[in-house]
C-alpha cells in the first residue's frame, strides 16, 4: 500500500460532463491505498480462505495461470466491500481515489496533463481485455500508483451524488448508484462514459452489477500516531 498524506487537492473538472463539475478544492485525511488493483491471484486466496463464490467466468472456480496477475473482474460492489473487509481494509472513497490518482496539483491523467495512449490499458490502443497489473510504469500517478487510468473501472465507497456547487439535476443522483473511477480497457463512449480515462471521470451503476471491466483496489485509514509519516510499503 502507498501512504497518502492529509490535505487539500483539486477535484472535478469544468471542461467536460456536468457530473464532473465544478472543479473545486477537496480535502482528505491521511490514508493508505493499494499500489495495484486487486488481482485474480489475490481473490483466489480470499475464496480459498472464506469459501466465497468465485467470479462466474472462472471455470470450475479456478483461474488460468496466465490470468493470475490480471485484475479480478465480474465483481460487484458488495464483493469488493467484503474482500477489503477480509483483508483488514476498506474501499476508498471517491475523494480518496481521485486524490491518489491525480495528486494535489490536479493532473488530468495520472501521469500528467497530456493524453498518451501508451501509458495505460485503454481502448484507443486497441485493447481487447485486461492486462497484468503494473504493466504501465510510465503511467503511474504522482503517488506511484499503477493503473489509475484504464485496465478496469474501480468501485469506490461513495454514492453517485453531485459535486458541491453543482446545480445540474441528474435523475441518477442519490443512494441507488455507486461510483466507479478510472476507466478501463473497454470502449464505453457509446453510453457517455468519456475518454478512458481522466482522473476526474465518473461512472455509476447499482451495486449488484458485474461485468468484465469492473474491479477494485482497497484503502486503509491511518490513525493519528502515523498520520505525519510519509512512507510507502
Amino acid at each position: 500500500m502507498v501512504y497518502i498524506p492529509p490535505g487539500d487537492f483539486i477535484m472535478g473538472s469544468n471542461d467536460r460532463w456536468d457530473d464532473e463539475a465544478p472543479e473545486f478544492v477537496a480535502a482528505t485525511g491521511a490514508y493508505f491505498i493499494d499500489l495495484y488493483e486487486v488481482t485474480n491471484r489475490d481473490y483466489l486466496i480470499y475464496i480459498a480462505e472464506t469459501g466465497s463464490e468465485p467470479p462466474f467466468h472462472w471455470p470450475d472456480g479456478k483461474i488460468a495461470k496466465t490470468q493470475l496477475d490480471h485484475p479480478v473482474v465480474y465483481v460487484n460492489w458488495f464483493n469488493a466491500v467484503n474482500y477489503c473487509q477480509w483483508a483488514g481494509k476498506r474501499l476508498p472513497t471517491e475523494k480518496e481515489w481521485e486524490k491518489a490518482a491525480r495528486g494535489v496539483g490536479g493532473n488530468i491523467y495520472p501521469w500528467g496533463n497530456d493524453w498518451d495512449l501508451n501509458k495505460s490499458n485503454n481502448p484507443y490502443a486497441n485493447s481487447i481485455g485486461t492486462k497484468p497489473v503494473g504493466s504501465y510504469a510510465d503511467g503511474r500517478s504522482p503517488y506511484g500508483l499503477y493503473d489509475m487510468s484504464g485496465n478496469v473501472w474501480e468501485w469506490v465507497d461513495s454514492y453517485y451524488l453531485p459535486h458541491p456547487g453543482n446545480t445540474v439535476s441528474q435523475p441518477e443522483y442519490g443512494k441507488k448508484n455507486r461510483v466507479l473511477k478510472g476507466g478501463s480497457w473497454f470502449d464505453c463512449l457509446s453510453y457517455g462514459c468519456g475518454l478512458s480515462a481522466p482522473t476526474f471521470n465518473r461512472s455509476f451503476f447499482t451495486p449488484e452489477v458485474r461485468n468484465n471491466s469492473f474491479g477494485f483496489r482497497c484503502a486503509k485509514s491511518v490513525d493519528n500516531l502515523t498520520a505525519g509519516i510519509n512512507h510507502s510499503n
